[in-house]
């Protein structure tokens, strides 16, 4: 049968195949091939199941995938950490307050997304809770740039139609940062997951501690969500500093206008970037954000990263 992978813990996981849900072990040869990235199978994967017996299954097989969102994982020997596969669009989740707007966190779930080919939304949630002036301005920002940005709140119900329908179809990725209001958001968007969700983790999990699962569930009006642990950092995989500049929609005009064509657009002389930000023409929020990622991967030396 082929199915798609709702969760994973250790070597086992759910798969949803034909209507049902299966608990699946891994096959051998899976477990203990070559290990590129965090782990072999993550929520969204597509793969062949066999049944063993009522209700349990092995996989035999995982689909090539046709995207992911994936991030360094933190640790001395760093690595890929692949959070989910076969995402389709990537909502980046903040709160207008608690916690703070962070936009070089932004810019970089804008880079994962694009970096990958997933189309990226940006939602401002806890709009109960006032919009400051700020704030408005960084939304304001991200949809002059031509970011598509919802404005939401699980008290009044504001702007969760419109998040529905940029959920129904396909499969999508929510990420923020703990306490945004991810989980919130879709038990308001579809309140039959939470009971579901408690039944799920019950059969499979067994008591482990999950907060730092991927649980991809299903909606009733159609699609697929991933409810993705809160992040604290986000550093996109497989970044060079030759193609930063790429990621920042406003910086691509002027990047090959610049005197230097290896320019870095940091203090070169008669570098086209830097004179538009002087003349206002990229914000300084932007600049900003491309300047502290750049000297960040400068520091780490090794901008092809080896993977283990």
């Amino acid at each position: 049968m082929e199915g798609r992978v709702l969760r994973t813990t250790g070597l086992q996981c759910l798969v949803l195949a034909q209507g049902d849900t299966w608990l699946c072990q891994l096959r051998g040869r899976l477990k203990f091939g070559p290990q590129r990235t965090n782990a072999p199978l993550v929520a969204g994967d597509l793969v062949q199941i066999a049944q063993t017996e009522a209700g349990k299954g092995v996989v035999e097989q995982v689909h090539p995938r046709v995207s992911k969102i994936s991030r360094v994982a933190s640790g001395s020997k760093p690595f890929e950490q692949v959070l989910a596969a076969n995402i389709d669009r990537f909502i980046v989740i903040v709160a207008v307050k608690s916690p703070k707007v962070r936009p070089g966190f932004i810019d970089r779930a804008l880079i994962v997304a694009m970096k990958n080919g997933i189309h990226p939304v940006l939602c401002f949630n806890k709009m109960d809770l006032g919009l400051s002036y700020s704030v408005e301005m960084i939304a304001q920002l991200y949809k002059t740039l031509g970011y598509q940005v919802i404005f939401t709140s699980t008290q009044t119900d504001g702007g969760l139609d419109e998040l529905k329908d940029v959920l129904s179809g396909g499969v999508s990725a929510l990420v923020g940062q703990s306490g945004v209001g991810k989980s919130s958001l879709i038990n308001c968007i579809d309140p039959s997951l939470k009971l579901k969700t408690q039944t799920m983790m019950q059969k499979h999990d067994r008591g482990r501690h999950t907060t730092t699962v991927v649980q991809l569930h299903m909606l009733m009006a159609g699609g697929f969500v991933a409810d993705t642990p809160g992040l604290k950092e986000l550093e996109p995989w497989g970044m060079e500093l030759g193609d930063l500049d790429q990621f920042f929609k406003e910086m691509q005009p002027f990047s090959g206008e610049c005197r230097f064509r290896n320019c870095r657009h940091l203090h070169e002389p008669g570098c086209a970037v830097l004179n538009a930000v002087d003349e206002g023409i990229i914000t300084a929020v932007r600049f900003g954000s491309y300047q502290r990622f750049r000297e960040e991967l400068m520091q780490k030396g090794n901008h092809e990263r080896t993977i283990y």
